[in-house]
């Protein structure tokens, strides 16, 4: 018996739904999918998502890192770094509201609080990534100390 075998009962046929109950395939096979089958992106991954998109669109925001005389790749992790100190920022902000918020019943707030530091820790963990990355970066590309100060600088 091949191992496949059993497979071929969970796994629909290339032809599609319809056609495996005979009912000829119509292309709207997936339209009656049921909701759990959706997909989402995570607080981060819109997070991450914005913050490229406001990068791109900002650069005065960038100017000092800019106009710095750092290689591009060092660059480009600073402005993540400042994004998500940014972001980070931006969540503090919205755990003190929350907290602040006497309108909102136990239950709610509990989980929204829960649900900030959860994307606080997400972040943070991507800062402590970049950071050390940058470290890294630095050494690798043997910067010069001026350069190194002025990144360190930058990374503040």
């Amino acid at each position: 018996m091949n191992p496949l075998d059993a497979l071929t009962f969970s796994v629909p046929s290339a032809a599609g739904p319809e056609r495996a109950r005979g009912q000829g395939f119509s292309g709207a096979a997936f339209l009656d999918a049921p909701a759990s089958s959706r997909a989402s992106i995570s607080d981060l991954g819109r997070t991450l998502s914005r913050a490229s998109q406001v990068s791109a669109g900002a650069p005065g925001r960038y100017r000092d890192i800019d106009d710095s005389d750092l290689p591009e790749t060092v660059k480009h992790l600073l402005r993540m770094i400042r994004d998500l100190r940014e972001r980070l920022a931006e969540l503090v902000r919205d755990l003190q509201a929350v907290q602040a918020d006497e309108s909102l019943d136990p239950e709610t707030r509990r989980t929204r609080l829960l649900q900030l530091r959860a994307q606080m820790s997400a972040l943070n963990g991507a800062l402590m990534s970049a950071t050390q990355k940058l470290a890294s970066l630095m050494r690798d590309m043997r910067l010069d100390q001026a350069q190194q100060m002025s990144a360190a600088q930058l990374a503040l």
